[in-house]
């Protein structure tokens, strides 16, 4: 029965290091520049061979404030299979924060009205940290380039941002976020970091090294040898 319970072990042993061998990445290592997440799983699908790269954010989070222009510059030098996706940290179903991530992208004013919540919360207090729906609306109307009538719209469609809402509280909660901002790449891949550079160093290291493999090129079939023409014989002149 001991034998029996010590192979078990060695082949468990076995199994679990050569699945960890195969979720090694080449040039970084997990505890270092990333942990593993063994549930995970994007928060949205790509395309096959395009890589996601997840940031969990909150619009009343100041470190993210700080985050988010560097982010921005970051995101615009990946690779061309990689591409950067916002995912609004939910904390309740009532947050009108993230509801207003969503509004926002529903009403597409996403691209204006980002930066300027930010800004609003963090630099020019034009936002409260508790603002309700309600002055988030008031706010958004004012913004030049935003639609109002459509962001408001989509501030109250509840049909329409409750499946939302949903997908980023359960992408957040089953990648163990600790915090905001986090990064997440591919759904498995939790980004470490001490500062924000070092945050951006890690992900673009583990982006590069989820990079699709070049194909190796076949070799050129050889070319079917040549045969000498036979000499023809030269007539005798008799």
């Amino acid at each position: 029965m001991r034998a029996l319970l010590l192979s078990a072990a060695l082949l468990f042993c076995a199994l679990w290091g050569s699945a960890q061998a195969q979720q090694a990445l080449p040039g970084v290592t997990a505890g270092v520049q990333y942990d593993l997440i063994d549930a995970g799983r994007p928060y949205q699908p790509l395309p096959p061979g395009m890589v996601e790269v997840a940031e969990v954010f909150a619009y009343t989070c100041p470190h993210c404030a700080h985050f988010a222009p560097m982010l921005d510059a970051w995101a615009k030098q990946l690779p061309a299979h990689a591409k950067l996706v916002l995912v609004p940290g939910v904390f309740d179903r009532e947050d009108p924060w993230s509801r207003t991530y969503f509004a926002a992208q529903t009403s597409k004013s996403l691209g204006v009205l980002h930066p300027r919540l930010f800004a609003a919360i963090h630099e020019t207090g034009e936002l409260p940290r508790n603002a309700d729906s309600n002055q988030i609306i008031a706010f958004a109307g004012k913004v030049q380039g935003v639609n109002a009538a459509a962001f408001k719209a989509a501030m109250l469609d509840e049909a329409s941002l409750m499946p939302k809402l949903k997908a980023a509280y359960e992408f957040a909660a089953r990648s163990e976020v600790p915090g905001t901002p986090s990064l997440i790449v591919a759904g498995r891949y939790r980004i470490r970091g001490d500062s924000y550079e070092n945050l951006l160093a890690n992900a673009r290291a583990v982006v590069n090294a989820l990079a699709p493999k070049k194909a190796t090129p076949s070799p050129a079939p050889a070319k079917p040898a040549v045969k000498a023409a036979a000499a023809k014989p030269v007539p005798s002149r008799s």
